[in-house]
Formats: structure tokens, C-alpha cells, sequence
């Protein structure tokens, strides 16, 4: 007699019960789908506190946004650091699916005719000039070299360097860029404002070493994710940024980055 047989009647299962045993059993044997899975392109340096990616794993608010939309979306980001000025170019050539962060109005040669497809505005940035805390409020013309970052182009002083009114002097980190403004060797920094400031704190232990001068030339807009290959991502990214504002707004306010969306329109 079997041991189903010799049990109480009241502690049989029923055979819906059964059924639904069967089914459960079923469904933990069966093989698990693979997950999408994605290469998103990001910067290898450190541009804290957006993100960083200068030790080789992509960390910070970035890494902290996409990771928790890819785990509710049921996706993988395998994230790739690469230098900025190879970024744009990986995205265009479809050595990675997504790039981040991106901007429709950077490198507009390089976009003429190409389809990107880009997220809704994920977090504000203001990129402006910063120069010595005595230099402040000096007109225009007395700046005739400008210091920046390698891969990042000051769109805002553009007519300036193509005219050859002002020289361009490239660094390889923000360390060397301070240094060379600190030092006189140019006459101020393009640079991300709120990254300055941070980098300032890091290397000299106090955010102002270099300010962030409102007379200059500055540019204002947003990050965004974008993607040739893959619309339907970035609309599921869009309802769920929108569906998750509270989360974001945590992300952001833990990066220190509420201040930087609030300010987005201070300059004038």
C-alpha cells in the first residue's frame, strides 16, 4: 500500500491540489530564459558625482539609475568604460547598445543623418568656465587660453577657439586641468561645475579653488541614455523613470545632485 493510500482521508490532497503540485514542480524544472542583455558605454574617468569609471567598473548615480530600472525591467547592462572621445563613435558603429550619458547637441557633425534615439532628461548639467578666485568677473577677452578636460569640447567658447581669439590646452585628468589654471599656465577651466567643485573638495579639500564665472561663456542641458538599435528600451526607461520619480529623486539627492536640477536655469 502506498503512503498516499494509508493517509487519512481529510489529509489527502484533493486532486486540484495535486494538480497545482504538479504544475508548481513544473515551472522550478523548467529552464529559466536568458535575460536580455546589453553593453551600455560610459565614461572611463572619474566625473563624480554623476558617476566615475576611472578604476574600470562604472560606479555612482549612473551606475545606480540604470542598474535598478535593468533589475525591474528583468534586463543586464554590461557596462564598458571607454575614453570620451570614442564613446560617440562606439554608440555609431554598434559596439554598444546604449551610451550614457549622451546629449543630442554634442558632436552635431558626427550625428548629421545618423537615427539616435535618446531617453527623456535623466539629470541637469551645467558645464561653464572656472577660473582663479582673483580672475573673477574679468571680461571675456582677457582669457586667451582655456584649459580642458581630453574628450570634452567647451561648445560654449566654440566661435572663440575657431576664430583663434582663444588657444585650447587638453589635460589628461581634472587634477592636471587645476593645476594648470592654479599655476597660471592657462587662463581658466571649462569643466562640468558641479564635478569642480567636487574635484576641487577631493584634491585640495575645499570646493572653491577654482569659481565658476556667470560673465563667461557656460552651456546648460541634460543627460540622457540613448541607443541606435534598441526604441523600445528607452521607452520602457522612460515610463519607468516616470512611474520610480520618487526613487530618482532619492538617487539624486544621495549623489548630491538635487542642487544641480534645481539650478538649472541660474545662469542667464
Amino acid at each position: 500500500m502506498s503512503r498516499l493510500a494509508s493517509m487519512p482521508r481529510a489529509a489527502q490532497p484533493s486532486g486540484r491540489v495535486l494538480g497545482l503540485l504538479v504544475l508548481l514542480a513544473l515551472i522550478a524544472s523548467a529552464p529559466v530564459p536568458a535575460a536580455e542583455r546589453y553593453v551600455v558605454g560610459v565614461e572611463n574617468i572619474d566625473y563624480r558625482p554623476y558617476q566615475a569609471g576611472h578604476t574600470g567598473d562604472f560606479e555612482g548615480f549612473g551606475r545606480e539609475l540604470l542598474d535598478a530600472f535593468a533589475a525591474e525591467a528583468g534586463i543586464v547592462f554590461e557596462y564598458r568604460p571607454l575614453p570620451p572621445p570614442r564613446l560617440l563613435a562606439s554608440l555609431l558603429q554598434d559596439r554598444v547598445d546604449f551610451k550614457y550619458p549622451d546629449d543630442p547637441g554634442w558632436a552635431p557633425e558626427a550625428r548629421a543623418g545618423q537615427v539616435i534615439h535618446y531617453s527623456r532628461p535623466i539629470v541637469a548639467y551645467l558645464d561653464g568656465t572656472l577660473v582663479r578666485p582673483e580672475r573673477l568677473e574679468q571680461p571675456a577677452s582677457m582669457l586667451r587660453v582655456l584649459g580642458t578636460v581630453v574628450g570634452f569640447t567647451p561648445l560654449a567658447w566654440r566661435a572663440a577657439l575657431d576664430s583663434g581669439a582663444v588657444g585650447l590646452r587638453e589635460n589628461a585628468d581634472f587634477g592636471a586641468l587645476f593645476q594648470q589654471v592654479l599655476s597660471e599656465r592657462v587662463d581658466g577651466a571649462y569643466a562640468n561645475v558641479a564635478v569642480a567643485r567636487d574635484q576641487s573638495q577631493r584634491l585640495f579639500g575645499y570646493p572653491d579653488a577654482l569659481v565658476f564665472d556667470r560673465r563667461l561663456p557656460s552651456a546648460r542641458g541634460d543627460y540622457r541614455l540613448s541607443t541606435r538599435r534598441h526604441p523600445e528600451v528607452i521607452e520602457r526607461f522612460d515610463r519607468w523613470f516616470v512611474e520610480h520619480a520618487d526613487l530618482v529623486s532619492e538617487l539624486k539627492r544621495r549623489a548630491g545632485l538635487s542642487e544641480t536640477d534645481r539650478s538649472h536655469d541660474a545662469v542667464d
